[in-house]
């Protein structure tokens, strides 16, 4: 869109949001232009990435587009909200799709009736756009322009690297869980892509290091000095050469032909170490993207004395699909723990905390030693509340002698905050004489829970469920935990320490919750399924992957007069498959294996999973509950002494929800109270709304404003 003012004709032109670069380019690119005096160009960031971004560009495009995608044409059209009609997009990704994605929007735009042109811009061929869009600047200034604005970012870029590098002395100082983060270059830049995961890590105690900084993609062929000039990549790294004197960039030439265009927070001789080792594992330049450089990553943490890996991709990223079951296969060669994560619009943020707090405390176990840590023992009775998707329980652990003193078990009946008054006051009243030490809040509602009970600890359930079953049996090798929404499998190496584990993201199917829904079709109890798959001579083949298609199926075969035992049988086997192929992924079951959670009870799984791995499950001694007692010892080794004296049984639990429009998140929050007055606000992604936290309900509620007035400055 143009605007004529009293001088000149504004041009505005419209740049999509990649984390801290949009603004960062914008600007660089606003001072380059006003260098040359060219002053009828304005650069506009899109609007912040919000969940009706996201929607609007997924409701546009094809499922089985990648998430940087949508969330790009959402961009584009809260832009055209705006009034923007000309937008610049990216064109420049080797072998990757996305270089062709400003032709897909382009096209879904020309269908939608949208009005709007995008630029694709190259960043050795920018020549084109900006004659276009400047109208004939002379080359001479526009070599000018391009070549300002790749020196800035290149600067900014090594003023990141280096705080990075520094940050990394003070953890290696300071014995700091290190984690590299390697994959598909949008979604680990873009907050809103992966859900904030990096800073999530960082505030559960890491430090993170990002193996792709803009400046990586940007200038790859050449920070890859180990092999000189002619070498690896030599096509790409002339090109490259050829484009910088073209722009008169002599001295990135000097330094890069010198080895010293480097990035200061990597080890270059691990780097190149690093590159040449991944071609044992894919002998090919590329597979598109970042693929081939995830490999490389990889094995360059491992050999620079990291704690773990995360993987980032979106659904479907087939460069980084293709080579993630090579990453597991370096992950077991160089021993670091791998995790991946695939994010798309339908990823939910609660499962984001939970592998982010799980993945640093993993580390901290393997560091603290679980032979010392189980042998722990501390006076008095402490506490372990775990709130899940479906229920809610409760353990009272002696701490002298780590036997479970009593235990409660509740369905939420989708009220939560009931049940987790109920399980404690039930467990206080039992136990008169004796009192809480301490404790901690596990699961889904552990924050939640914190809160109302004033618990001194909240702990993800991934490790509460590890310690948990360990302390059952200490020999275990492969835990399977199969709850209400949620299932995990954790794998503990030779000595006995979790070093990796998995957890569904998206589906139920291999959850409880498919149990449940399958139960209703027969009209048995859930309990009686166990028994109804025993008796079936055969199972009967039902789709596994969806839980929506899986009770599909199952109706079908009634409709074809299958045996309900052998369906239920065969839904038992698909519940299993599932949670093999995809919880595991390509790691096998090792014995001694562990069956827990309250699906754990059910004989008809239980034999599922010991077909399929071809050895005996162990059933957890109180499957129910064992999240809770490993939440319970967790506290005793910590020492979270203090909390649950606040709720008695005629305590009132409550809350308010409301949808913050403070600022661009949108956030729906719910202001949590007890006795009226307010103990925490949950879901304020900013965490502005803490400031209540001690006001009575009736005064906060009542204000008009309260869903505004609160912004971020």
């Amino acid at each position: 869109m143009t605007e004529v003012t009293e001088t000149t004709t504004i041009t505005r032109i419209g740049v999509p949001r990649m984390g801290r670069y949009s603004a960062l380019l914008k600007r660089l690119i606003e001072e380059a232009l006003q260098d040359e005096g060219v002053h009828h160009v304005r650069l506009e960031l899109a609007p912040p990435i919000t969940r009706r971004t996201v929607d609007r560009g997924t409701a546009c495009m094809d499922e089985n587009i990648c998430l940087p995608a949508k969330i790009t044409l959402g961009n584009i059209l809260d832009m055209h909200d705006d009034g923007i009609d000309t937008v610049v997009e990216w064109d420049q990704c080797g072998d990757c799709r996305q270089k062709a994605y400003w032709i897909m929007h382009s096209s879904i735009l020309r269908q939608q009736g949208v009005d709007m042109k995008i630029h694709p811009i190259q960043p050795m061929n920018a020549m084109g756009w900006l004659d276009e869009v400047l109208g004939g600047l002379p080359k001479r200034r526009s070599r000018r322009l391009i070549r300002a604005i790749l020196r800035n970012l290149w600067a900014s870029d090594v003023a990141t690297m280096e705080a990075q590098a520094r940050k990394l002395e003070q953890a290696n100082a300071e014995g700091t869980p290190k984690i590299g983060v390697c994959g598909e270059i949008y979604t680990v830049l873009e907050p809103a892509a992966n859900l904030e995961l990096l800073q999530r890590l960082k505030r559960s105690g890491a430090y993170v290091h990002n193996a792709l900084p803009l400046s990586q993609f940007m200038y790859h062929y050449l920070l890859d000095t180990g092999g000189g000039v002619i070498g690896r990549g030599t096509r790409q790294k002339m090109k490259w050469a050829v484009g910088f004197a073209y722009l008169g960039m002599w001295r990135e030439i000097r330094d890069w032909c010198l080895g010293q265009m480097e990035r200061p927070d990597v080890d270059v001789r691990l780097y190149h170490r690093a590159k040449m080792e991944a071609d044992a594992y894919l002998p090919k330049e590329g597979v598109g993207g970042h693929g081939k450089e995830s490999i490389a990553w990889t094995i360059y943490y491992a050999l620079a004395g990291f704690d773990s890996v995360v993987h980032i991709m979106p659904f479907p990223c087939m460069p980084e699909a293709t080579v993630s079951v090579l990453v597991d296969e370096v992950a077991r060669d160089y021993g670091i723990s791998v995790n991946h994560f695939v994010f798309d619009q339908q990823f939910g943020e609660q499962n984001v905390i939970t592998r982010a707090e799980a993945l640093v405390n993993m580390v901290r176990f393997r560091r603290q030693g679980v032979g010392s840590l189980l042998r722990t023992t501390r006076p008095g009775f402490w506490l372990g509340v775990d709130v899940g998707s479906t229920s809610t329980k409760a353990v009272l652990l002696d701490g002298d002698t780590l036997e479970i003193a009593d235990e409660q078990y509740e369905l939420n009946q989708r009220d939560p905050m009931n049940a987790i008054r109920s399980v404690v006051t039930a467990i206080t009243s039992r136990n008169p004489d004796r009192p809480i030490a301490g404790g901690a809040t596990t699961g889904s509602g552990r924050r939640l829970a914190q809160a109302l009970l004033d618990a001194p600890l909240a702990i993800d359930e991934i490790s509460c469920q590890a310690v948990g079953c360990m302390l059952c049996d200490r020999d275990v090798r492969s835990i399977i935990e199969i709850g209400g929404q949620d299932s995990k499998f954790i794998s503990l190496d030779a000595k006995g320490v979790p070093d990796w584990f998995g957890m569904n993201s998206i589906c139920s199917a291999g959850t409880g919750s498919f149990l449940t829904s399958a139960a209703r079709e027969f009209g048995l109890a859930v309990e009686e399924l166990g028994a109804c798959a025993r008796s079936a001579s055969c199972a009967v083949s039902i789709t596994g992957r969806c839980g929506v298609f899986a009770e599909s199926d199952i109706v079908s075969k009634q409709q074809a007069g299958y045996p309900a035992n052998g369906i239920v049988k065969g839904m038992s086997r698909a519940l299993a498959q599932n949670f093999v192929s995809n919880i595991c992924r390509s790691r096998p079951l090792q014995p001694p294996i562990m069956f827990t959670g309250a699906v754990a009870l059910n004989e008809g799984v239980a034999d599922a999973f010991t077909e399929i791995s071809g050895h005996d499950i162990r059933i957890h001694d109180d499957p129910r509950v064992s999240g809770a007692l490993g939440a319970a010892f967790l506290a005793l080794s910590r020492s979270a002494h203090g909390g649950f004296t606040s709720c008695q049984p005629e305590t009132e639990f409550a809350s308010h929800t409301f949808p913050c429009r403070g600022c661009s998140n949108e956030c729906e929050v719910s202001l949590i109270h007890r006795d009226g007055r307010i103990v925490c606000a949950l879901g304020s992604r900013c965490g502005v709304h803490d400031r209540h936290c001690g006001q009575a309900i009736a005064d906060v509620a009542a204000d008009p404003d309260l869903d505004r007035r609160h912004s971020r400055t």
